[in-house]
């Protein structure tokens, strides 16, 4: 497949489309009115030209953009593979689930850092390859939220095949409404973790609920589980790129100083919070 054919429309396209066909449907009818036909005629093909150039250009630069991605995805593909050796062939990496990138960040973590205790929201892919690393280790635990049933049977039935079940506790947590500082989310139950027969999270993986879900949709995460979380706390925010992940980053920053922010630039952004 080609890059041409890959190539995604984004919303921040539509202005090199949008807006100089709008200026070209205002200005024809003023250029008509005061000047003659072969004068709009000529304006027509000058801006039809601009046009085209303008949008030339700006396709270059989103085919170079989208050919650098897909570099970075090969690249933490051959990384992952470096890592792990899975048993059978592992869970795509793409639409829905984990892109390649935030596992490759995450099997970097567990390997320099060893956590004992992984608390990942949304379970999936990132589920399966970190429990095969947790598995050479010989030490860790994952425990993972998800709010869709059709996901926490599947991740489960993966475990079972991949013979990794003993590494990772997969809990299905529906949306409820929470309410904290006075306002309202949609987040998961977590009534159904007893986090005191559980070790302090050493590593939390937020990757939900999805963006849809509501305005800021992952910033409880951090409120909710600051207790629960190790002195040496790592927290990986997936979808960094987004506005909204940057806002509840600056906002958990700001509640909470203890954490310094490192920001990776992939295709859909990450954002390491370690505690200082």
């Amino acid at each position: 497949m080609s890059y041409f054919t890959e190539l995604r429309i984004k919303h921040i396209d539509h202005k090199f489309i949008l807006i100089p066909l709008a200026l070209l449907i205002i200005l024809s009818p003023v250029v008509i009115y005061f000047f003659e036909l072969l004068t709009y005629l000529i304006f027509l093909q000058v801006y039809s030209l601009i046009f085209i150039l303008i949008t030339i250009i700006h396709a270059q630069r989103s085919i170079l953009e989208e050919i650098r991605y897909k570099d970075g995805r090969d690249q933490a593909m051959m990384n992952i593979h470096r890592i792990v050796n899975p048993r059978f062939p592992i869970p795509s990496l793409t639409g829905w689930a984990a892109f390649p990138g935030l596992i490759e960040l995450i099997l970097s973590e567990v390997k320099r850092n060893k956590p004992k205790h992984i608390f990942e929201i949304g379970s999936g892919s990132s589920t399966i390859i970190t429990s095969y690393l947790l598995e050479e280790l010989g030490n860790g635990h994952i425990t993972s939220l998800d709010h869709s049933e059709h996901y926490v049977g599947k991740t489960r039935d993966d475990l079972k095949l991949h013979e990794l079940e003993q590494f990772a506790d997969i809990h299905y947590a529906p949306l409820t409404s929470i309410s904290i500082n006075n306002e309202s989310y949609s987040w998961y139950d977590l009534s159904a973790i007893n986090f005191s027969e559980l070790p302090k999270i050493d590593l939390l993986v937020v990757d939900g609920p999805p963006e849809k879900t509501q305005k800021h949709a992952r910033y409880p995460a951090l409120p909710l589980l600051i207790d629960h979380l190790s002195e040496n706390a790592v927290v990986i925010l997936d979808d960094a790129a987004r506005s909204e992940e940057q806002e509840i980053v600056n906002r958990w920053l700001k509640e909470f100083p203890g954490f310094t922010h490192q920001y990776i630039y992939t295709e859909k952004g990450l954002s390491i919070l370690r505690r200082a």
